[in-house]
């Protein structure tokens, strides 16, 4: 089996929760592999709070267990830290972001703010920088029944509300991933009606 890519996420593309959610479920099964910082999810952390979407207890209680769930995935401080340059990104904030994805072998880097991550050096090493919307696509034209299963397994366990698979693909459309939610709604359509 070839080996899975691994995929750094822009904190941009971690909000709404939706998007994480489905990011981090796909990487439990096993469709990519998830790589992350202390800073990715100290800074997801602030934000969320910030923006008031959860409680300073709640948004620790979920990077808490991204840490635990994953800690294998976790890049060490130790191999970028040292290799923050200008050069990196015009957005200082993103420097230690697009280090990490270079020096910690991420393969894609995924952000909405592709012109601060798209840069020579990051390109240079080989990462390809996209949206979140454009890697799900790709992830669904190459593992369709891999991520199929997948969200139809996430929906089943959404208890408050419930929820079914189409609906989650509706959802994850309106959370920022509109032409994914789109696909994934269109091939579920047309598994329960052919003729559609």
């Amino acid at each position: 089996m070839a080996r899975l890519q691994r995929v750094f996420i822009d904190t941009s593309e971690l909000f709404p929760f939706t998007i994480m959610d489905v990011l981090l479920t796909l990487s439990e099964d096993f469709l990519f592999t998830w790589v992350w910082t202390d800073e990715l999810l100290d800074e997801w952390e602030e934000v969320i709070v910030r923006e008031g979407k959860r409680t300073p207890e709640s948004a620790a209680s979920v990077a808490g267990a991204v840490r635990t769930h994953f800690s294998g995935y976790r890049i060490d401080p130790a191999v970028y830290r040292d290799k923050i340059t200008d050069d990196l990104s015009p957005d200082p904030d993103d420097r230690i972001h697009a280090a990490a994805a270079i020096y910690g072998g991420a393969d894609v880097l995924l952000t909405r703010n592709p012109k601060h991550l798209r840069t020579k050096p990051v390109l240079a090493a080989g990462v390809k920088v996209i949206t979140s919307d454009e890697f799900l696509c790709a992830l669904f034209t190459h593992r369709r029944q891999g991520v199929v299963e997948s969200l139809t397994c996430a929906a089943d366990t959404k208890k408050n509300p419930a929820m079914t698979p189409e609906e989650l693909a509706k959802k994850i459309a309106t959370a920022g991933a509109p032409q994914f939610g789109e696909r994934v709604r269109t091939h579920l359509a047309r598994r329960l009606d052919p003729q559609t």
